[in-house]
């Protein structure tokens, strides 16, 4: 192929064309998302307190066995600085002293605790979705706030904070962050990472004006809006989703908001073995399949536009094609890992997490890439495996 008078060979020129494409793309991803909800304050066109305080909130959580936890974290629920709230927490089946501890702080909170307790399994709806459907039915106040008994708010302004974004009348959902606690090795760097990583495309989305997912360990919506768009029936047969199942099914660019000051986050703890963090992984990754399909087409897009990029930069740099080509492959890459770090090192700064993760987050970039691959296989070959057995 000749272009102004020079020739070039047509499978090093289409290798050229394609690296180019997904350096640009990856550039913009990394500015797009990871930086701009590292500078993002929501600040802006937020409604005032004096306005928020009227608004009556429930927060809605369920407990299985967690006696343990309800003992140490409940009471951060509790003690909110926030007028006008409950808290509505839903005993499902436990076996353990859950239903002592809960009547325990029933006692100190009468008028702002309120319990209920199941006693029987429903077969037919698997995870937490009943019983969360029943503490939402349950809950008196206009707005439902979502969190899990592991979580524990960042501050005691987290009610509030989480509340501001409903002022504005369009807005029926607000996500919010949930972090890890920083702990020292490997295991948790890679926790981390993938915290972070997942986070970035969820709120990046979401200020971009296409949510497609949410985090139930800090997550709010308008009561109505919950009964008017039937709750979790259109995904009661799948165990888990109640959160980004929801999200993804009702929310749009018009009735989403995010909420991203410090005071909003909620810590949780992270996983204590990596055969624990697999199975959680698993877990979640499993309703991405239910998606929208335009949602899985965007969310599969990074990930081949990274393969791409790194497979035709070595095939550009095997093959030589045109002087100097070997350092000018070598200057784009570095331009490339060191913009990731950048906008990678402010999303730490972000959410509190230590530098070192976005020091190494190409090569933790890298390998999600084939642990998701290898995850989505085995998760596919599992189900395949039950299917054949049943």
């Amino acid at each position: 192929m000749t272009i102004f008078g020079t020739y070039f060979e047509t499978i090093p020129l289409v290798l050229m064309a394609i690296f180019a494409v997904c350096f640009v793309y990856l550039m913009l991803y990394y500015g797009l998302f990871h930086l701009r909800v590292s500078r993002y304050s929501g600040t802006k066109n937020k409604p005032s307190k004096k306005d928020n305080v009227k608004l009556s909130v429930s927060i809605v959580l369920t407990a299985k066995n967690e006696e343990k936890l309800l003992t140490e974290n409940l009471t951060y629920l509790l003690e909110q600085n926030y007028p006008n709230y409950e808290v509505v927490v839903v005993d499902n089946n436990s076996f353990d002293n859950t239903q002592y501890v809960l009547q325990l702080f029933k006692n100190n909170y009468p008028e702002k605790l309120k319990t209920l307790r199941l006693t029987q399994d429903v077969n037919n709806f698997k995870g937490k979705k009943f019983p969360l459907s029943v503490g939402i039915q349950s809950a008196k106040n206009d707005i439902i706030l979502l969190t899990t008994i592991d979580c524990v708010p960042k501050s005691f302004d987290w009610l509030e904070k989480m509340v501001l974004p409903f002022g504005k009348a369009k807005t029926k959902i607000v996500l919010g962050y949930c972090g890890l606690n920083n702990k020292k090795g490997l295991l948790n760097a890679f926790m981390q990472y993938e915290n972070l990583s997942q986070s970035a495309l969820m709120f990046g989305f979401a200020l971009l004006h296409k949510p497609y997912c949410g985090c139930g360990c800090n997550m709010a919506y308008r009561r109505d809006f919950f009964f008017k768009n039937k709750g979790f029936i259109q995904h009661y047969h799948i165990p888990f989703g109640d959160d980004d199942l929801f999200v993804n099914k009702n929310g749009n660019a018009n009735n989403t908001d995010v909420c991203l000051c410090e005071e909003a986050f909620v810590i949780t703890e992270p996983c204590k073995s990596f055969s624990k963090w697999i199975e959680q992984r698993r877990k979640l990754r499993s309703t991405i399949k239910h998606y929208k399909f335009r949602d899985r087409l965007k969310l599969s897009m990074l990930s081949l536009m990274i393969i791409m990029f790194y497979i035709a930069g070595l095939l550009l740099y095997l093959t030589q094609a045109l002087p100097v080509l070997g350092f000018a492959l070598l200057g784009v890459l570095v331009l490339k890992l060191a913009w990731q770090i950048v906008c990678n090192f402010q999303l730490c700064r972000k959410f509190g997490i230590k530098g070192f993760v976005a020091a190494l987050s190409p090569l933790f970039e890298i390998y999600f890439l084939f642990a998701n691959t290898f995850l989505y296989l085995f998760t596919l070959r599992n189900k395949k495996s039950n299917g054949s057995n049943s």
